[in-house]
């Protein structure tokens, strides 16, 4: 009697925690006890009842008896007919269905479809970029979400409302990763954006986590701000090329120089088709045997310690045709890479 007063009390105490339900559709959170009513079973014994279930743990349907089993410590009955399941898992999800008989001789079903759900941590966004480039692609940071189930998605945000990815001005790299142990998901999206000229110079991204389970709040990341700046052409910064003009025969070699009259002299990057070159800062640059992936615009930006960044003027660089074989496209840069460290380059 003690002992069924004490089960009693206990599935009271889950009805108050709301892990009591009755309805077919059924969402428990990971890790927290579920108990399942069974319509129409008598209270107390005798009964007549069987549990069913179809489940991750399951090749096919498990009968589950009142009287108990090896499985106690994942799903049991309970005195009351009830099915307890002590900590909900993701292997727990599934159907679960209860065949009743009242005490008048009443057949009574009961059929459940649980599903099961975890809340990751919050969103953050790691390796976020400080400083953005107008005009070009930048990285704004990788926005991380662990410890969710299901996988749910992230989004991106600007000024507060939503970016969407154009393949364009933004792009967004995403990766899914789910714990082999755990069966919970981390998921990883990296930003690029490319600034417009004359755009705001402090935008504001943020990044969200939503849930793939309806009314479940999303999760936010607190925001980043980077500032943009804009490269000007001005005419102290010059670029001269050798051979002037920038056309040079297939194989040939071409000399640019930046010249800027800056005091303490500026470090210069270096950048071709709007983009940086992954080149150390060097005053000059050298394309030795010139392929046709070496044609473009090219200009160079002087870093100045006190001010803003500056851009020259752009050149172009194209291959004269000749009716010869010219080298192996792109060499002209990869042999820059292979000899960055030379003195020519110093």
């Amino acid at each position: 009697m003690a002992a069924g007063a004490a089960v009693g009390a206990w599935v009271l105490v889950l009805s108050l925690w709301g892990a009591v339900v009755s309805s077919q559709n059924i969402t428990a959170r990971i890790g927290e006890p579920l108990v399942l009513n069974c319509k129409g079973a008598p209270k107390k014994p005798p009964q007549q009842l069987e549990w069913k279930l179809n489940t991750g743990r399951t090749e096919a349907w498990k009968v589950l008896s009142p009287q108990g089993g090896p499985w106690d410590s994942v799903a049991r009955v309970l005195p009351n007919g009830s099915l307890l399941l002590p900590a909900v898992g993701i292997h727990d999800e599934g159907t679960f269905r209860c065949r009743a008989m009242s005490r008048n001789g009443k057949e009574a079903k009961s059929n459940y479809r649980v599903r099961v759900y975890q809340i990751p941590g919050k969103p953050e966004i790691i390796d976020p970029a400080f400083e953005l480039v107008a005009g070009v692609p930048n990285k704004v940071g990788t926005c991380v979400s662990e410890g969710g189930y299901p996988a749910g998605t992230l989004s991106w945000h600007l000024d507060g409302k939503p970016l969407v990815p154009d393949g364009k001005g933004v792009s967004v790299k995403e990766e899914t990763r789910r714990h082999p142990e755990t069966g919970l998901f981390t998921l990883q999206s990296e930003l690029m954006v490319t600034p417009a000229r004359g755009g705001a110079p402090h935008p504001t991204f943020s990044c969200s986590f939503s849930p793939s389970f309806p009314r479940r709040r999303a999760l936010h990341t607190a925001p980043v701000q980077p500032s943009v700046w804009e490269p000007v052409p001005l005419e102290d910064v010059r670029l001269v090329v050798e051979p002037e003009g920038g056309a040079v025969t297939p194989g040939g070699t071409v000399t640019m120089t930046c010249e800027s009259p800056a005091q303490p002299p500026p470090q210069i990057h270096w950048m071709k088709d709007g983009m940086p070159l992954p080149l150390p800062p060097s005053p000059v640059l050298i394309l030795p045997e010139v392929g046709p992936q070496d044609q473009g615009i090219y200009s160079c930006v002087a870093t100045h310690p006190s001010h803003r960044p500056q851009e020259s003027p752009a050149v172009s660089i194209s291959i004269i045709e000749t009716g010869e074989a010219g080298p192996t496209a792109g060499e002209g840069l990869d042999k820059v890479r292979e000899t960055e460290e030379s003195p020519k380059y110093m």
